[in-house]
């Protein structure tokens, strides 16, 4: 697939009126108290396509648009003092798509992650950009664009952005067990220095969107080890229709739950 693509896209009016949107709605983060709860907070971005459709607009398309309110919970990240943010984009069982999915999605991925405004985004949120998941199957352009914008983020400061890129959580049990075994480390507990998610928290809590009505909620699998004490949220907004207010919402039921954890 060509820029050209790409280039439809930013220049399709109604595209422009649905960027134009989200940016405006980010534009504007409420104030929150977390009292600390959240260090690491977590987003498995479903409803992009379904997001798009509903607009009546080619359903690919929705990915772009996901990616402007990843930029805009950067932000909001930042002021509500959430130093690590995890986005699952696109998981190991993605590559079952069709192939001009497939392909669109890799263009956006290798375009967008050496634009420079995630880059001044990035430095502007202080947050170093991170990727979680298999390197091996990614196109060439778009693993070395991940590998480029870690290494000019490596810098910015203690706060942590991921991208969840061909990931899934068995895969990296898979990939984490047989790493151990090829280095001779077989206690149990070992297994968590050998995640993808190795140096940061745990989430505490878990969003899933685009679960509504006559869905089932699902957690497909998303750091099985990393979230067996996290709180899980599902919502029925799209991915990209999520908004600041609606994110707080979320937030401040979880703040306000306490979690036994067994006691």
């Amino acid at each position: 697939m060509s820029l050209r693509i790409l280039e439809a896209v930013e220049n399709s009016p109604a595209m422009e009126v649905w960027l134009g949107d989200i940016k405006k709605a980010w534009g504007v983060i409420p104030s929150a108290d977390l009292g600390g709860k959240i260090s690491h907070l977590a987003v498995i971005c479903d409803g992009n396509r379904r997001a798009a459709e509903a607009r009546g607009l080619p359903k690919y398309w929705g990915h772009r648009a996901g990616l402007e309110v990843i930029l805009g919970i950067a932000g909001a990240g930042k002021k509500w003092g959430i130093d690590n943010l995890t986005f699952w984009t696109w998981s190991t069982g993605n590559w079952k798509r069709d192939s001009e999915q497939i392909e669109f999605v890799m263009t956006l991925a290798r375009e967008y992650l050496r634009d420079p405004r995630i880059l001044d985004n990035l430095r502007e949120n202080q947050a170093k950009f991170r990727h979680v998941g298999r390197k091996d199957r990614l196109p060439q352009e778009v693993v070395r664009a991940l590998g480029e914008l870690e290494e000019k983020t490596v810098g910015f400061g203690d706060r942590t952005l991921s991208i969840a890129m061909d990931y899934g959580g068995v895969d990296e049990v898979q990939r984490a067990v047989e790493k151990m075994f090829a280095l001779g480390a077989v206690a149990p507990q070992a297994i968590l220095g050998y995640l993808d998610t190795v140096g940061l928290p745990d989430p505490e809590l878990v969003i899933r969107t685009g679960e509504g009505r006559g869905r089932i909620k699902h957690t497909s699998g998303f750091m099985p080890l990393q979230t067996s004490e996290a709180g899980w949220a599902f919502t029925e907004e799209f991915f990209p229709d999520l908004t600041p207010n609606g994110l707080k919402g979320i937030i401040d039921e979880f703040s306000g739950y306490e979690m036994r954890k067994g006691k």
